[in-house]
């Protein structure tokens, strides 16, 4: 699910929290990386509840039908194909899902239910779910296609939830893309014979020691990295280094140096592309200049220690 630019990112957001924190404790931003990296996981986890909710309401909906004082035929005798969806009935049923809902708390309270009835409302009224219930039978493939396309078309960009959802965490409004088309690529990996099958929360096993150990040596290895620096940079006023270029520079000779499985390569375009991303237009090619120099340097007095072939360059 994240990838190691997003865990770039999101070390980056914690060292700028860091140092404009005047009591600069290491552990306690360690902890808030490590949180801030794990809620993404609930917002994924909402983002995919909002499915099991709608089938929920459509259930409710049909024997609210039967109820009536004057049921018409269509209400007593309803088209279920929405609530026996396969895909639907398989995220309903999931014993992952409802173990995961219960251990994290996620629930969509009752305040919600109008926005989701009105989901629930367009998705009916749509030319997408018209061809959908008149289809003469419907395969899990096709089940597939059609709730990706009601959740890209309804869900994904549905502002009322965007305000739920970042109400409850204001920093999901940063992650909110990445969580949709992390549900929308779990959606199209469906299998239909099996139990619902999640994403993981980080790409590779040691991610997050990955992202731990960036996050804590950037900081620690401060002193040595801007002695690196130092000669680069003696051309420039340091006020007029953005703080996140400094930021950026110093992650990257620190990933330089105690990642040696990362190719240099790799790390210089990685930051060089977040800087496009989060500081200035000329950011990019100011902190490609640096880091070609310190890079030279590092080369020639050895200090290079990367192991695997290639991985120098």
């Amino acid at each position: 699910m994240l990838n190691r630019r997003y865990l770039r990112i999101k070390v980056l957001q914690a060292l700028y929290s860091f140092y404009r924190d005047d009591r600069m404790d290491i552990q306690i931003k360690g902890k808030e990386l490590k949180n801030s990296v794990e809620k993404i996981y609930d917002l994924y986890l909402y983002l995919i509840l909002i499915l099991k909710e709608l089938r929920t309401i459509a259930e409710r909906t049909l024997e609210e039908r039967k109820k009536k004082m004057l049921p018409t035929a269509e209400d007593l005798n309803p088209n279920t194909r929405f609530i026996t969806d396969p895909v639907l009935m398989k995220i309903d049923s999931s014993p992952l899902l409802a173990k995961l809902k219960k251990d994290k708390v996620i629930m969509w309270t009752i305040d919600e239910e109008p926005v989701l009835k009105k989901i629930y409302a367009e998705i009916i009224a749509s030319a997408d779910y018209g061809s959908y219930r008149n289809a003469p039978s419907i395969s899990f493939e096709e089940s597939k296609k059609f709730i990706h396309i009601i959740y890209k078309k309804f869900i994904s960009e549905n502002e009322p939830i965007k305000q739920y959802l970042f109400e409850k965490n204001i920093h999901w409004a940063g992650d909110y893309t990445l969580a949709t088309l992390s549900v929308m690529k779990t959606l199209k990996g469906f299998k239909e014979e099996g139990e619902l099958e999640l994403l993981p929360l980080y790409k590779a096993d040691d991610d997050f020691d990955y992202m731990i150990t960036l996050f804590r040596h950037t900081i620690l290895d401060d002193v040595n990295v801007s002695a690196i620096l130092k000669d680069k940079i003696s051309n420039w006023e340091p006020e007029r280094i953005a703080s996140i270029d400094m930021l950026l520079m110093k992650m990257a000779i620190t990933e330089i140096l105690q990642f040696p499985g990362i190719p240099v390569k790799v790390t210089l375009n990685e930051y060089i592309e977040i800087s496009k991303q989060y500081s200035s237009p000329k950011s990019n090619t100011f902190i490609n200049g640096i880091l070609d120099a310190v890079v030279k340097d590092l080369r020639s007095q050895n200090k290079l220690a990367k192991t695997g072939r290639g991985l120098i360059e």
